[in-house]
């Protein structure tokens, strides 16, 4: 069977290609040869073809490169399975919105909740106005998308992403595939054997309590100003209140610092940059609690990471937080409002609430997301051979244990998770 699979970057530091890169093992055993069609595709990933299509400079238009994208893999899947007639792949895999002609969709964002959110954060600058207008290209984009497609399943990370879906289309079956973690390296053991090295090579003693934020980009989005303001609060009462930045590079960390230098005087004394790094779990050891006020995510997989790790975590109510917080047990909602967010951390500081245990609520380790992502393209590739099949011959294909019939139901089995299996 042949998996063809649609995303720019086929890379580990993508979040929306990480769980199905490491399912790469899992899916060559259930007998699928992968292509893929991208822009990048990083060396040791090894699919069994790439195809690499031109970017044309589309890298400088931020988020509008997806809709280049798009526009290249359609007329390359023109060109090679209508023009020179090459037989089709037995499962096309698509993130969204790129390839509307797949047989499963991959949502990772939502652009009906960030245009709401950013319509509450008001827009001041031109910059911050351009992406108002981008993301509403991509979300008409999105909505041609998901009129248009062939995809039976459309995969996404959480039930507040299914429920914008839901809302966009009846024509495919939205399924909960929360993104997965690697247990290997987010564990209460690997925050015990890092904190006291790494808090010494930060330079925090005993007294400091230190909120980590992790970021690559997006900082507005991810609430990066009102961490800040909240830390700043935070600290007339509790000055040893520390905000602890992981990732992003140099050019981005500079601007933020340049304006924090405007905003925030004396914020050197308090808020520490790390950049860019590969092991986030030895910082987020160092830290006492994760800190992440997001506008919009889908299922931020740091946040399932910190969980892991045992951090109490303070979020605001944005997709995907649903799927790994439990309020008042593994950590607190705070609101968008730097005032409320210091007074939930003054609160944690002074002991008046403590998280009662470390939970990961429904997010999968990697294994089980595997297992589950293989049994959706299984039902795909057999779905696709039924369809080629004569009606008078259809009836004699098998259906494999766990996989769906045509508008049927799955037959449970060991080796047929459910998309929405709790793993804890």
């Amino acid at each position: 069977m042949k998996l063809l699979i649609i995303d720019p970057d086929i890379s580990l530091v993508s979040p929306s290609m990480k769980g199905v890169i490491r399912s790469f093992p899992e899916i060559r055993q259930a007998g699928f040869e992968i292509e893929v069609w991208c822009w990048r595709c990083d060396d040791g990933v090894d699919p069994h073809h790439v195809v690499r299509l031109p970017v044309l400079g589309a890298r400088l238009l931020g988020p509008l490169q997806a809709i280049v994208f798009s526009i290249l893999v359609t007329l390359r899947a023109f060109w090679v399975f209508q023009i020179l007639g090459r037989p089709q792949p037995d499962v096309t895999f698509s993130l969204v919105p790129y390839l509307s002609r797949c047989d499963v969709a991959h949502a990772q964002f939502s652009p009906w909740d960030w245009e709401n959110r950013m319509s509450a954060m008001g827009s001041r600058t031109p910059k911050e106005w351009l992406e108002r207008a981008a993301n509403l290209i991509i979300r008409c984009w999105t909505n041609w998308f998901v009129c248009t497609t062939r995809a039976r399943s459309i995969i996404v990370p959480s039930d507040a992403v299914a429920e914008d879906f839901r809302r966009a289309t009846d024509r495919a079956s939205i399924e909960v595939l929360p993104n997965s973690y690697d247990p290997a390296r987010f564990n209460l053991e690997t925050r015990e054997r890092w904190r006291a090295p790494q808090r010494r090579a930060l330079g925090y003693g005993d007294d400091d309590r230190v909120f980590i934020f992790v970021s690559t980009g997006h900082y507005r989005r991810k609430g990066f100003f009102l961490a800040v303001k909240a830390i700043e609060k935070l600290r007339l009462n509790h000055p040893h209140a520390r905000l602890l930045v992981v990732g992003g590079v140099p050019r981005t960390l500079d601007r933020l610092k340049q304006r924090l230098g405007v905003d925030h005087p004396g914020w050197e004394e308090w808020l520490h940059f790390t950049g860019s790094t590969n092991t986030p779990e030895q910082f987020m050891a160092a830290a006492d609690a994760f800190l992440f006020p997001s506008w919009s995510e889908a299922l931020a997989l740091v946040e399932i990471e910190a969980a892991a790790c045992g951090l109490p975590l303070f979020l605001t109510h944005h997709h995907g937080s649903e799927m790994v917080l439990e309020n008042g047990v593994n950590g607190s909602l705070i609101d968008f409002d730097p005032d409320h967010m210091a007074k939930t951390l003054d609160r944690f500081l002074t002991g008046e609430w403590k998280p009662q245990q470390a939970t990961l609520k429904r997010a999968l380790d990697r294994d089980t997301y595997a297992a589950a992502l293989v049994n959706v393209l299984r039902s795909a590739a057999s779905r696709t051979r039924m369809s080629a099949q004569p009606p008078s011959a259809s009836h004699s294909v098998g259906i494999p244990l766990g996989v769906p019939p045509l508008g049927g139901h799955a037959t449970k089995s060991p080796d047929a998770p459910s998309l929405k299996r709790i793993h804890s």
